[in-house]
């Protein structure tokens, strides 16, 4: 009985042990079955993140103004990853809209109506089935791509009308430096490019906020340009030739601990005026070191009294021009995007200077009839002039096929500039033309005046020019056409008139008798209507490129593309 009893417990532990043994090999069959299911869902759900980051980054690299051709890019991109957007259980979503981390809201900074469009969202959704462990899951995955197309510009002029010696002269008045380089060296720095990129390189920081956000003497800046020149990859044709001038330029000793910003920061002026969401995306847009020169120049010396030039005004008929310079405002280089803001404010803006000018012109002596003494004075125009400044903004651009068919399209507002005939201003800071023009001064003998001062504005002039991609071939440099009567001489053309009026000429002496005097008034004013008026049409030759060195402009505005840096696609979210 015992023996029975022992031989029947024994049966029934193996028969537990059994149990336990299948239960635990169905827990484990379970899990396996399990985590193949869970296997194939993280796959599908990789598998389908990679289908959309390829898709978001094909369509980004397409993404214009009118997102055309984003959506048929993004499809034709997913189903050539094996992703059949019009498989059934399959779903694929096309967005074209802006990515900008400064005006969206976080986490992927993706909206639908900020313009301009520079991103693309693509989101894709499939069925996978479970094998073994219940229904079908739907999974989804979401990217994001952005492609930032950079315009760089400014504005500026041509050195192919004018000297060298007004470049030295200029550059010198305004950075108390005694340079003398030739036309040739000035050319070739005008000519060289540099990258944003090597700017941050050569200033020893890690992106271009912190480029941006530093502030250098103006030493220090020609120093970082030649260390930019220095180690460039862009290619200079006379890149010898600029390494030579800027340093030239930087052993001049450039004097002064005034700190410059090199960005332009809520209006405050700076070197760069970079309108980007993103900075990073400006490292391959391209400045100009001797525009960026006379910009660090022209900021240096902003708001102080007015600069001598000392020569360097060459004008037919002219035996010397004097000419005094005062910067209100100093003009910007300009870098960043096309379109406007949420705002309505166009993202990238180069603005023009605001300068006071005022030239003293000695024409030819004055040949006075006989009974004079021998005496030939010169005659003198004095001119007074302050340029309000306008603004050039990146419209548009487009970025497709070759450079030579990229395009840039850059409007342009000319300043208003006022004028007058009339001795200098005892304050240049405001402007006031009330004391008339002394033309003509014998000493102790004859003063010959306008009689009032003779004011005069050259109206604003508006244009919207189209730049192509290619840098350093004939359209790198574009000119407003001219508003009607936009130039000095038209501006003045008055002059002759306001001679000619009785009483316009004032002719006095301490000695001459009034008879002999009105004798001698008509004999002068046969001089000098002629005379006056040749200088004028020379003055608009020479003086106007000289302001537009300065970033000023007069009827005319010249602008100067430097770069258009078309982005490539990067994922964002």
């Amino acid at each position: 009985m015992t023996t029975h009893r022992y031989i029947v417990s024994a049966r029934q532990r193996q028969r537990g042990a059994a149990g336990t043994l299948a239960a635990i090999w169905l827990v484990v069959a379970v899990a396996a079955l399990g985590a193949i299911d869970i296997g194939n869902l993280f796959f599908a759900r990789r598998s389908l993140q990679s289908v959309v980051d390829l898709s978001a980054s094909a369509g980004a690299q397409v993404v214009d103004a009118a997102c055309t051709r984003v959506t048929a890019t993004a499809n034709g991109s997913a189903t050539s990853n094996g992703f059949d957007p019009s498989a059934t259980g399959h779903g694929l979503t096309v967005t074209c809209g802006r990515w900008d981390a400064q005006t969206n809201p976080a986490p992927d900074y993706f909206s639908t109506s900020g313009t301009p469009a520079n991103a693309v969202k693509v989101t894709a959704s499939r069925t996978v089935p479970y094998f073994f462990l219940g229904p079908a899951r739907q999974v989804t995955a979401t990217a994001i791509a952005k492609s930032t197309d950079v315009g760089a510009f400014s504005i500026g002029t041509t050195l192919a009308s004018i000297g060298a010696g007004t470049v030295n002269s200029l550059l010198n008045a305004l950075l108390g430096t005694n340079l003398n380089l030739s036309l040739v060296s000035y050319q070739g720095l005008a000519d060289a490019r540099v990258r944003v990129g090597d700017l941050v390189t050569a200033a020893g920081v890690g992106t271009v906020d912190q480029l941006l956000a530093m502030k250098l003497t103006a030493a220090q800046i020609a120093r970082l340009m030649l260390t930019a020149l220095q180690t460039t990859n862009v290619a200079n044709a006379n890149l010898s030739t600029a390494l030579s001038a800027m340093g030239a330029i930087v052993d001049a000793n450039i004097p002064g601990n005034q700190t410059i910003a090199l960005g332009s920061i809520d209006g405050a002026p700076g070197l760069l005026s970079v309108g980007l969401a993103n900075t990073q995306s400006a490292l391959d847009a391209t400045i100009s070191p001797l525009e960026a020169l006379f910009v660090t120049a022209e900021i240096a010396q902003a708001g102080k009294a007015a600069a001598t030039v000392g020569a360097g005004l060459t004008l037919p008929g002219v035996i010397a021009a004097a000419l005094k310079v005062q910067i209100v405002q100093p003009p910007a280089l300009a870098v960043g995007e096309a379109g406007k803001d949420a705002s309505g404010n166009w993202r990238t803006l180069a603005r023009t200077a605001q300068v006071r000018a005022f030239v003293d012109v000695s024409v030819l002596q004055l040949p006075l009839p006989v009974g004079f003494g021998g005496a030939q004075p010169m005659v003198h125009l004095p001119l007074y002039i302050e340029v309000a400044p306008g603004a050039a903004w990146l419209v548009s651009t487009q970025c497709q096929g070759a450079a030579s068919a990229r395009r840039s399209a850059i409007g342009v507002q000319t300043g208003i500039a006022n004028v007058c005939v009339g001795d200098t201003p005892a304050n240049m800071g405001a402007f006031s033309c009330t004391q008339p023009a002394t033309l003509v001064t014998v000493p102790n003998l004859l003063t010959v005046r306008l009689a009032a001062s003779l004011p005069a504005t050259m109206p604003a002039s508006a244009a919207t020019l189209s730049f192509d991609g290619a840098s350093g071939n004939g359209d790198d440099y574009q000119a407003v056409p001219s508003a009607p009567g936009a130039s000095l001489a038209n501006a003045l053309s008055g002059l002759g008139a306001s001679l000619s009026a009785p009483g316009g000429l004032a002719v006095t002496s301490p000695i001459l008798p009034p008879l002999l005097l009105n004798t001698v008034a008509p004999l002068l004013l046969g001089l000098l209507v002629p005379m006056l008026a040749t200088v004028l049409t020379g003055l608009d030759q020479v003086l106007v490129p000289v302001l537009q060195l300065l970033g000023a402009q007069v009827g005319t505005s010249m602008i100067h593309d430097l770069s258009l840096t078309c982005g490539e696609s990067q994922l964002a979210y």
